[in-house]
């Protein structure tokens, strides 16, 4: 009996293992799925995701003048215009597929690519470090346009209080959200009080009713709110573009390790740097503002 007893007893410890293995086991099994999941999604290649889907998402902010804007004559994607706007459609006419404009606020734009909701950022962006760190980012276009000058917007009554960056200590700073002004406020006027604003419309609003001192900016933005409200003015001061300047003009976002869809994209680019039809684009979108109460120089 004893015997029997003691054989029992060591059978059901054997039990009671293959049972704790078993557990142990099956736990892992999510980790592992979800290993297998991260693989697929980091993998997954989105120059083949637009070809197959025949259409190209593009995020921008159309409050840019002559580079995205909206023409209130027209509605639905007819309303997008700009220069920028032609590009998109010149990229989705070179990949074979339509053309959706995905219209947002200009902080929401860069967060759309990197959740994977648009394909590309098209927006007048321009380099920074940060944008460079977390995105893949094009070849410069637009390479003579406004991204060589960046600058101030003041009071005209108040222009000649301000002769140097330095002038700008303390003051009153708003700009565009997310933007390439904001960045150049950080880095080059830390004693600034920087306000952020979602639009240049609230911006040059703030900057008439002297709730800023100024307006950070391109000059090529400036002159034409110069030309429609007399009561302020681009200042001679500007930001030092050095940098940037080293990137050429203005560039497209991609969601990070989407190489394959970057090489396309500056493959194509590259045609249009070397056609000079972007210029032809710019002017056209500039004729386009003019007429509705946009001007710009020539």
């Amino acid at each position: 009996m004893k015997k029997l007893i003691m054989t029992l007893l060591a059978m059901m410890m054997l039990v009671g293992c293959a049972s704790t293995e078993t557990v142990d086991m099956s736990q892992n099994t999510p980790d592992q799925s979800a290993a297998t999941t991260n693989s697929t999604t980091a993998t997954t290649n989105r120059l083949e995701q637009i070809i197959d889907s025949g259409k190209l998402i593009v995020a921008t902010s159309p409050d840019y003048a002559p580079m995205e804007f909206i023409d209130s004559s027209k509605s639905g994607q007819e309303q997008y215009v700009g220069s920028d706007i032609e590009l998109a459609k010149y990229i989705a006419e070179q990949l074979g597929v339509e053309l959706e404009i995905k219209a947002m606020d200009f902080g929401m734009v860069l967060s759309s690519v990197d959740l994977g909701q648009s394909d590309l950022a098209i927006a007048g962006l321009g380099y920074e470090p940060e944008r460079e760190e977390n995105f893949e980012m094009s070849i410069g276009y637009n390479q003579t346009g406004e991204s060589s000058c960046q600058g101030l917007m003041v009071k005209a009554d108040e222009y000649d209080e301000y002769q140097s960056l330095d002038d700008f200590a303390g003051k009153k700073i708003i700009a565009q959200s997310g933007s390439l002004q904001e960045s150049y406020v950080n880095s080059q006027l830390p004693e600034a009080d920087l306000q952020l604003v979602t639009t240049l419309d609230l911006a040059v609003m703030s900057l008439l009713s002297d709730k800023v001192d100024a307006f950070a900016c391109s000059c090529d933005q400036m002159e034409a709110y110069e030309k429609n409200y007399p009561d302020i003015k681009m200042s001679s001061v500007q930001f030092d573009t050095t940098v940037e300047d080293s990137y050429s003009g203005n560039i497209i976002l991609i969601q990070k390790n989407q190489t394959e869809l970057l090489e396309k994209i500056n493959e194509i680019i590259l045609e249009v740097n070397e056609s000079g039809i972007y210029q032809q684009w710019s002017d056209d979108a500039k004729a386009l503002a003019a007429e509705m109460g946009l001007e710009f120089e020539e």
